[in-house]
């Protein structure tokens, strides 16, 4: 009886695994769909803006009209600030739509070394029950539904497991991004009391080391998001994470943007704070969630080993 009951809780649990893998890949195939647009999108922007820029850079005779009046260069600047734009959103949403895509594909991987655990949960189950009734023990009815109860309690602490583990990677990127920030604030200072070119070659270099942390931290808060509303939506539980955070508010579009463009590196340095400090509310809500379920599993398997022992 003790080998067929593992064997069941060992199939039970690669199903419930199966199902939310399922879940998380249909999830990044719409993100994939959305990302793809948006790339599109800003493909056909910036090849507008480039159109643009090479008009106003042709002499005719209204161009010639502008720059007489001096609003042909800042008319060129304008453009060329919009392409830059569109370039570094279009990179973004590129980068971002590969990864999404890899990690789809990663994920059929293990759907597909999952098996058929359903068919043979059904198979084992049926076994079981006919096994207890056979025997017509209560305590052996009462063994499988605690056995049920404990398979949900571990699929859902692999969830919330996975989610703190993609905040703490979003953090630590979200870190390295303010330090590069910060430094980034002291070269810009010394860069407006005419630091000079490598004053200015510093900041940039710090920006673009910013650039980097924070797409890493977009791809793990993207997990990390998809994680808690997955959570919310399938286990019942009741999620209050950061007074109702929704997965739009990782999202940090047009940070980079602002980092490049228009040069607000300390409005940036806010948001990526900000930011910051909601992840860390929501990993400390999820580690007290984490806390209470294994509790919880902890005297489900005590009661379990109970009625095996002295049944």
């Amino acid at each position: 009886m003790e080998e067929l009951h593992e064997s069941l809780m060992e199939a039970r649990r690669r199903y419930l695994e199966k199902e939310r893998l399922h879940r998380e890949r249909e999830q990044l195939k719409k993100e994939h769909k959305e990302l793809c647009a948006k790339e599109q999108h800003y493909l056909e922007k910036l090849k507008e803006e480039q159109e643009d820029v090479e008009k106003l850079e042709r002499m005719s005779l209204t161009n010639l009209f502008v720059t007489i009046t001096g609003k042909k260069l800042e008319k060129v600047e304008q453009e060329k600030q919009e392409a830059l734009e569109a370039r570094l959103k279009w990179r973004e949403a590129h980068q971002s739509a590969f990864e999404v895509e890899k990690e789809a594909e990663d994920l059929s991987k293990r759907i597909t070394a999952c098996g058929n655990p359903k068919a043979e949960y059904e198979g084992l189950y049926q076994r079981k029950k006919q096994f207890l009734i056979s025997k017509g023990e209560e305590k052996g009815e009462r063994l499988l539904k605690l056995s049920e109860k404990r398979s949900l309690l571990q699929a859902e602490l692999v969830e919330i497991n996975e989610a703190i583990h993609a905040g703490k990677s979003a953090m630590q990127s979200l870190e390295k991004a303010s330090v590069s920030l910060t430094s980034a604030e002291n070269w810009g200072a010394l860069d407006m009391l005419g630091g000079g070119l490598l004053t200015t070659a510093v900041k940039h270099s710090r920006v673009d080391d910013a650039d980097t942390a924070i797409h890493t931290a977009q791809r793990h808060l993207r997990k990390f998001a998809n994680e808690i509303e997955d959570l919310g939506n399938h286990y019942d539980i009741n999620l209050r994470i950061s007074g109702g955070l929704t997965v739009g508010d990782y999202f940090l579009d047009g940070l980079l943007v602002d980092w490049f463009v228009q040069n607000k590196i300390q409005s940036s340095h806010e948001e990526v704070r900000e930011i910051r400090k909601k992840t860390c509310e929501a990993l400390l809500d999820l580690e007290s969630l984490q806390r209470q379920f294994a509790t919880e599993e902890n005297q489900l398997t005590e009661e379990m080993d109970h009625i095996v022992r002295y049944t």
